[in-house]
């Protein structure tokens, strides 16, 4: 199915399971959908089964958005305490679309819970209360925990069958196609691996210089131990940070569970470290990394991957009801983060990793791991377990299910009109409480006329998608990429360029040279420096993305030196 039939099947109201392989554009879509219903003024709320997953989208967790936590059971008395909580009920009440990303690590009986709760509170029998509710997630990606011996998958529970979802399951790859990397993913799924792609995986046990990679482990011990003896290697002065907590001891615990930093924090110059929580006032999100430089008074200064320099002030996690605080703790928002776990991983996309999943316990954690890298020559691995390459027969069988159900839907969709469907996309926008006039979303800055196509292009960079990807997507000429994001830069955007970061660091390091030697963001005096320095040819698109790397010193530099040359000083 394509990105633009399942666009057609989710605007005319449906409730749908949207499902495909890496790189089929699932998060694409899927904010093109929001879009969509907030240009029709309808409630959508956004949100996924991690907390990870939701910062991709913008969302929350759907444990959060519910009220109900991570609770196994769902009683009467517990539906009349979350209802009690009035900004509950009325989230429930206005909401009218409902969006889970990441579903493969949601239960069924979670999901089979969430249902019952909407619908006794929304006092109606239709699955989940009559809200839109749209599921995003891939089963061959990692299952649900298990507090037992085996793991029921969401879509073994009796009521999955009851939510009437229709099928998408996204066919189209938008990552590079020739790939031997693909390849592999694609065996893993089909539990046919050709002695061609073992033989390709077994080349990539090479010698490398970990420091500038990440390392993925599939256990949490293995990581602290890897971070542990990483952090011990260096001889330098040590910084302390130990969190602080206030309010009832069992809301603390569960805070400090949820928390990805440390109860203690122990960090020294030259660490690499990773942000755990969103500041974008302050130049981060969850997942950026850099490396500890200092401190500045009693706080660590850390310098992102871009060269921004960041200092890390302490930041909160809380607990509120009915407006009031129950419980919080306060913490530096780091972690160490030479090595994450496969786990934390999903939904990353990296240029470069090393892995060993030769301690894989979980079916889909190597095809999680292995496919969070963009090549074949981005990945380096120590080794693998059988278990590590296996998909659980289930998800395989219930794959062949899912690709006929969303074949005949296609059928379907082929029958309908183009009059017919622009009908039932018009049926679906009232009764889900919008309006058929599009609103302007950018109607408060008439400034912002053109940054509906920067926020296209926002997303695609945000989904993982190449800059030449994006460029073919939306079919436009790369420099347009480059303009779109100095414009989202300039207006507060916060991107993560380093996958996208030119493969010639030598070269890309003269171009800066010349950045700041001739003191100007003009292209062509560059260009005019570098050809006469270097006889070589630059074009201008390589200026223009070697620009977008500038570090904050550097360009702070230039304009510095551009200001004085404006003033005749």
């Amino acid at each position: 199915m394509t990105q633009d039939q399942a666009y057609d099947i989710l605007t005319m109201g449906h409730n749908v399971f949207l499902t495909g392989a890496a790189g089929t554009g699932k998060t694409y879509l899927i904010n093109r959908f929001i879009r969509h219903a907030r240009e029709h003024g309808i409630t959508i709320a956004v949100t996924a089964s991690t907390g990870i997953a939701a910062t991709h989208i913008g969302g929350m967790t759907i444990h959060s958005w519910s009220g109900m936590g991570i609770r196994d059971t769902l009683t009467d008395e517990d539906i009349d305490v979350i209802v009690s909580r009035e900004y509950l009920a009325k989230r429930f009440a206005k909401t009218n679309i409902l969006i889970i990303d990441e579903i493969s690590m949601l239960s069924g009986v979670f999901l089979a819970n969430l249902d019952r709760l909407l619908r006794s509170t929304r006092f109606s029998q239709e699955p989940f209360g009559g809200i839109q509710v749209v599921l995003v997630g891939d089963f061959f990606q990692l299952p649900p925990v298990s507090r037992g011996s085996d793991v029921e998958f969401a879509f073994e529970h009796p009521s999955w069958r009851t939510y009437r979802l229709a099928i998408c399951v996204l066919d189209v790859q938008y990552r590079q196609g020739e790939d031997p990397l693909l390849t592999i993913l694609n065996e893993i799924r089909s539990g046919d691996m050709s002695q061609e792609s073992f033989s390709l995986l077994d080349r990539r046990n090479i010698p490398v210089d970990t420091e500038d990679h990440t390392e993925l482990f599939t256990r949490n011990i293995s990581v602290d131990t890897y971070n542990t003896q990483r952090l011990n290697a260096i001889h330098d002065d040590t910084f302390v940070f130990e969190m602080q907590s206030k309010g009832a001891e069992k809301l603390v615990e569960a805070l400090k569970k949820g928390c990805l930093a440390p109860e203690t924090l122990i960090l020294k110059k030259g660490a690499r470290v990773m942000f755990v929580k969103n500041n974008f006032e302050a130049g981060y999100v969850n997942g950026s990394i850099g490396h500890v430089v200092g401190k500045y008074e009693s706080l660590p200064i850390v310098e992102l991957t871009d060269g921004t320099r960041i200092i890390a002030d302490h930041m909160d996690w809380s607990i509120e009801e009915n407006g009031k605080v129950k419980a919080t703790i306060l913490q530096i928002p780091l972690r160490l983060a030479w090595a994450i776990t496969v786990h934390k991983s999903q939904g990353m996309t990296l240029d470069t990793a090393v892995m060993d999943l030769s301690d894989a316990f979980v079916r889909g954690q190597g095809y999680v791991a292995l496919s969070r890298v963009r090549s074949l020559n981005g990945l380096i691995l120590r080794g693998y377990n059988p278990i590590a390459l296996q998909i659980d027969s289930r998800v395989r069988d219930y794959d062949e299910i899912l690709r006929a159900t969303s074949a005949a839907v296609i059928e379907r969709l082929a029958q309908i009109s183009e009059s017919e469907k622009e009908t039932k996309i018009e049926t679906a926008i009232k009764k889900l409480g919008g309006i058929l006039q599009k609103i302007d979303l950018d109607f408060v800055d008439p400034k912002r006329a053109k940054l509906a196509t920067h926020e296209e292009t926002y997303s695609l960079i945000q989904s993982g998608k190449s800059l030449d990807d994006i460029a073919e997507i939306r079919n436009i000429k790369i420099s347009t990429i480059f303009s779109h994001i100095e414009k989202l830069t300039e207006e507060g955007k916060i991107i993560d360029l380093t996958s996208h970061r030119p493969d010639d660091s030598h070269r890309l390091s003269d171009i800066h040279r010349a950045f700041v030697e001739v003191g100007t963001l003009s292209l062509s005096p560059i260009r005019e420096f570098l050809v006469s320095l270097h006889d070589e040819d630059y074009t201008y698109d390589e200026l223009r993305m070697a620009r977008l790397f500038l570090s904050i010193s550097d360009r702070a530099k230039i304009e510095e030196q551009m200001l004085y040359e404006s003033e005749g000083i």
